[in-house]
């Protein structure tokens, strides 16, 4: 480690399901770091938390970007992920669940604003 640097991250290790099931579809994708807002302090990590809402990246289509209330839902963030640098070298891997999940709203990142989005999209899902 380099003389007079610090990092610090916070995780807040949340569930973003109302209750365990069998049989719970996830689904193994990369986020697109290229198109996270990073974070603007130098001494802090970005972290993307668990419940935030995925859709397809518009620049790379094999990669995931949190949803801003344009395009497709593809699913909920199911761990938090930690980037490190606004680059292609940084992409990381997560899971997302998708299918048949009974999620928690108030653990959903934005939950309040896209509800109708999360609800049509995620039509085999339940939001309890």
């Amino acid at each position: 480690m380099a003389f007079n640097l610090s990092r610090s991250a916070q995780f807040y290790d949340k569930e973003v399901l109302k209750y365990a099931q069998d049989g719970l579809v996830v689904k193994s994708v990369v986020i697109d770091a290229t198109n996270v807002a990073q974070s603007t302090s130098a001494d802090t990590r970005t972290v993307m938390p668990a419940g935030t809402i995925l859709k397809v990246s518009a620049t790379n289509t094999t990669q995931y970007v949190e949803y801003n209330g344009s395009g497709t839902i593809a699913g909920i963030l199911a761990h938090p992920v930690d980037l490190l640098a606004r680059a292609t070298g940084a992409d990381e891997p997560a899971p997302m669940m998708w299918h048949e999940a009974v999620f928690a709203t108030s653990a959903i990142v934005g939950f309040t604003a896209y509800a109708s989005a999360c609800i049509s999209t995620l039509n085999t899902c339940k939001f309890e």
